[in-house]
């Protein structure tokens, strides 16, 4: 699906003078002498322990191992955090231990079992020593946990940046006794609190803080005693920096370069951006979710291609002279690029384009999927210009991102630093996964299919250029960076009929999927302010909370490639993000999509009937 005309948005390496050194922490990881891994002997069945129906579900099974074997008690003594299925019938469960109602820190027990729900192999570092009567937490209430916060900060060497008790301590809405600390410069994401036990490296279970702590340059994730002692710690980030425009900037013209650090989260890239799970850590732009590569020399392949290097410390920070041709920083461009397709990665992930709905990993770490397939992201291409294309094979297969040099201007610019650009292309691998099912690649080829594919492309690319400033009346072009100043598009969105007049009727005179896929953007463009208007802004788009107008709309979009047709019409897409939002708010935004949508033609009378667009403006009963 190649980007007709010109298009992209800018995202580069941040100065050199501006990068900071991130702050180192200590790990601390109790030792736990009990801790077993056990592969069951087929010779020794397990069948006893474990009702003789295959076809009891693989999570039935493992509890009834753990039961039967180990007596522990569902609700009681464990509880499951998370089970799945690989595709060869194995499935993963894991459980998390429990003592009088609370979680054991570090008391895991993870269980393998084949489609028979027999055990063939399990882990357990569960606590086995004499339980607690009672939970003596100090306190008692998640007041006490700023105690906590307070030894944290202080055994990283951090101020607060505040009073202790000008912290606010919000209690959560469960019955664990969660709460969040906020008002605390140095947390502006706010501290989470929950209490629970842990084991010590002397083997005793102590009771304390389970704190997680987002500060910018350090994720960390600890437990801290009830007598303020740090008992373990654990840092989320991996070390890295990238010098880039990073997203939420759409190019150089759009904003300053800034130095990166965070390489996903735990969620989304387990084991950052440059660790593909095999044991070792790339210092290039190599990882599991992308490997990218300076492609000007066509003739080089994956394997001999040079990437950029960031040496030990993965400091991706390399010069940018624009007064010269792009050729001459094409390292930061590799980088550049490497960041922005990681970003869409993770941003993707966290909204459900994960492992089993067949997204782009070399290493799905058991999820369920197919793997082997890392995005090849080719900057600077030689194989043409003014241009842009991805390739989406069915999963299992490396799709191919091409990224050119555009000849519009004199230097030339180089669409790695539009992120905009980048965004549309990645998003055609998004949609092309999700429609028809991660194996089926031909599901987005009709003039109104192949059309929608390039408008969620600038559609995505909207969403994430939005900063807090922007606002309904707000323009966006797509490419302008790329192509000096103009929009590559007919007009720039807009929620103004007069900026931007298209309708459901303007497709009539359409014949190209870019020019269709102009005009879907836009309907999506106006559904995305009125949910926005509604639900304010979020910039933290890899939480996986669509509690925000704009994180919303990302969900909303993605669910709705899942539930359409192959083949879907400009008419049953639309149906399908109603749907979506049915499923996931009960139609609480019912009437905000459907406003949007009537806006510009495509109410609840609009009609293709025979070929011929009609408008319709109606909207639904209560809207």
């Amino acid at each position: 699906m190649k980007f007709n005309t010109v298009a992209s948005i800018v995202i580069s390496l941040c100065l050199a003078g501006d990068a900071q050194a991130r702050r180192q922490v200590q790990q601390i990881v109790p030792t736990l002498a009990h801790r077993e891994a056990v592969i069951v002997d087929e010779a020794t069945s397990n069948a006893s322990l474990v009702e003789a129906r295959s076809s009891i579900p693989g999570v039935e099974a493992a509890k009834q191992f753990v039961t039967k074997k180990f007596g522990y008690i569902d609700g009681k003594d464990f509880v499951v955090k998370d089970t799945y299925s690989s595709d060869n019938g194995v499935t993963h469960t894991y459980l998390k231990q429990l003592v009088n109602g609370k979680e054991v820190f570090n008391g895991d027990f993870n269980i393998n079992t084949d489609n028979s729900g027999n055990v063939i192999s399990y882990g357990n570092s569960f606590y086995k020593g004499s339980v607690p009567k009672s939970n003596n937490l100090v306190g008692e209430k998640p007041g006490n946990a700023a105690d906590a916060v307070e030894a944290l900060f202080k055994h990283i060497q951090v101020d607060l940046g505040v009073s202790k008790d000008k912290v606010a301590v919000i209690e959560g809405r469960s019955t664990d006794g969660s709460a969040t600390l906020n008002n605390i410069p140095n947390a502006p994401n706010g501290v989470q609190a929950v209490p629970k036990y842990i084991q010590n490296s002397n083997g005793e279970l102590v009771l304390g803080w389970e704190l997680e702590a987002d500060l910018e340059e350090n994720w960390l994730n600890g437990f801290v005693s009830s007598t303020n002692e740090v008992v373990a710690l654990h840092d989320w980030v991996h070390d890295a920096s990238y010098n880039v425009w990073p997203i939420g900037v759409n190019d150089p013209e759009d904003g300053k370069r800034k130095a990166v650090t965070k390489q996903g989260t735990p969620n989304t890239s387990p084991n950052g951006w440059h660790d593909q799970g095999s044991g070792k850590k790339f210092t290039t732009t190599t990882g599991n979710n992308v490997i990218a590569f300076d492609h000007r020399k066509t003739s080089d392949t994956v394997k001999n291609a040079p990437r950029a290097e960031g040496g030990k410390n993965l400091k991706f920070d390399f010069p940018i002279d624009f007064k010269k041709q792009p050729e001459t920083y094409v390292n930061a461009a590799i980088s550049q690029l490497f960041y922005t397709t990681n970003s869409l990665h993770d941003i993707y992930y966290a909204h459900g384009f994960n492992e089993v709905a067949g997204n782009f990993q070399q290493n799905n770490f058991g999820k369920g999927g197919k793997q082997g397939d890392v995005l090849y992201a080719q900057a600077q291409d030689g194989a043409g210009t003014d241009n842009a294309d991805f390739s989406t094979p069915p999963d299992g297969k490396n799709p191919r991102m091409r990224m050119f040099l555009w000849d519009t201007t004199d230097p030339k610019r180089d669409g790695d630093f539009d992120n905009g650009v980048i965004t549309h292309e990645y998003t055609h691998g998004l949609s092309t996964r999700l429609t028809g099912g991660p194996a089926n690649s031909n599901c987005l080829n009709s003039l109104q299919a192949g059309g929608m594919g390039e408008g969620w492309g600038d559609a995505m690319a909207n969403i994430l250029r939005t900063r807090k400033e922007h606002n309904r009346n707000t323009d966006f072009p797509i490419g302008a960076y790329i192509y000096n100043g103009k929009t590559i598009r007919k007009h720039n969105y807009s929620t103004s009929l007069t900026t931007n007049p298209d309708t459901y009727a303007t497709i009539n005179e359409h014949n190209e999927v870019h020019q269709v896929g102009a005009t879907w953007a836009e309907f999506l463009y106006e559904v995305y302010w009125n949910l926005v208007d509604k639900h304010g802004f979020n910039p933290d788009l890899t939480s996986g909370k669509h509690d925000a107008g704009n994180t919303l709309l990302i969900r909303l979009l993605i669910d709705s490639f899942k539930l359409q047709p192959c083949e879907p019409t400009i008419l049953q897409s639309r149906d399908a993000i109603l749907l979506a939002d049915k499923q996931l708010t009960k139609g609480a935004n019912k009437c905000e999509i459907w406003k949007g949508f009537a806006k510009r033609g495509l109410g609840v009378n609009a009609s293709d009937a025979g070929g011929k667009y009609v408008d319709g403006h109606d909207l639904p009963k209560g809207c």
